[in-house]
């Protein structure tokens, strides 16, 4: 579900820009297309079309971030899709800059269009690079505080086990599910950010193996237990926005 409100914000984002210059649009499940002749474009369309998800994705990125500390000490479950969104919106922003930046695609359609220069061009590589390193790193800390869902205390022994159920689990069975939703389409971001998001991953486990001890104030409600809600609205949104969005929506402005 995180992944999949990232995605459709960019794709709303392309919508509203592309009526600022009354630019004809179909975005449909995966992919969009400007029905318009390669002479319309200007700078300032590029400028603005390409690099407006980008900025409300981090926009979302910081808010998800203060939405998760805000119920830091709260055993609510909703915090661990505030954690998703975090570590989704670190890979497609910080992921863009790197990637898109050196295949030209996505935010490097910006770059382009800016004439930087080969320096400037591995500067904002780099700046994703230690972006993706420095979320990798400190993600750690969200999730093992986040164990305060189920747990009255995180332990070394317990890490490995806490990990695998609520990180790479879900991280399996989300690249899968994605890979179903955006055949036989998608964007490079799509093709790219699960290997991205993996190797973050793996810095992450790295770094659980210093982590310190936790303790958690004690609660009798505290169980493992699934979001029945959340669960039965992601598979409702992954199915009806598919079948909704297959044919893709025509906006003509005119």
């Amino acid at each position: 579900m995180a992944y999949l409100f990232i995605f459709y914000v960019n794709q709303m984002m392309f919508v509203l820009t592309a009526g600022m210059y009354d630019y004809p649009i179909t975005v449909d499940y995966a992919t969009f297309y400007f029905h318009i002749e390669p002479y319309e474009w200007t700078h300032d369309a590029v400028f603005l079309i390409f690099s407006a998800g980008y900025v409300a994705t981090l926009i979302i990125g910081v808010l998800s971030i203060l939405g998760f500390y805000s119920l830091l000490a709260d055993p609510i479950p909703v915090k661990i899709f505030f954690f998703w969104l975090i570590i989704h919106s670190a890979t497609y922003f910080f992921g863009g800059l790197l990637l898109g930046n050196l295949l030209t695609q996505g935010i490097g359609h910006v770059f382009n269009w800016m004439y930087l220069q080969d320096t400037a061009k591995l500067l904002l590589a780099l700046v994703g690079f230690f972006g993706l390193l420095t979320m990798a790193v400190f993600a750690f800390s969200m999730i093992a505080t986040s164990s305060n869902v189920y747990f009255t205390r995180f332990t070394e022994k317990m890490a490995p086990f806490f990990l695998t159920a609520q990180v790479f689990v879900p991280y399996l069975i989300g690249s899968v599910m994605v890979y179903l939703y955006f055949v036989p389409k998608s964007f490079f971001h799509e093709r790219y950010s699960w290997i991205v998001l993996g190797v973050m991953l793996i810095i992450f486990y790295m770094r659980s193996r210093f982590g310190d001890e936790l303790m958690f104030d004690d609660d009798d409600n505290r169980r493992i237990r699934p979001m029945r809600g959340l669960i039965i609205f992601t598979l409702l949104f992954y199915l009806g926005s598919r079948l909704i969005m297959h044919n893709g929506i025509y906006f003509g402005w005119n």
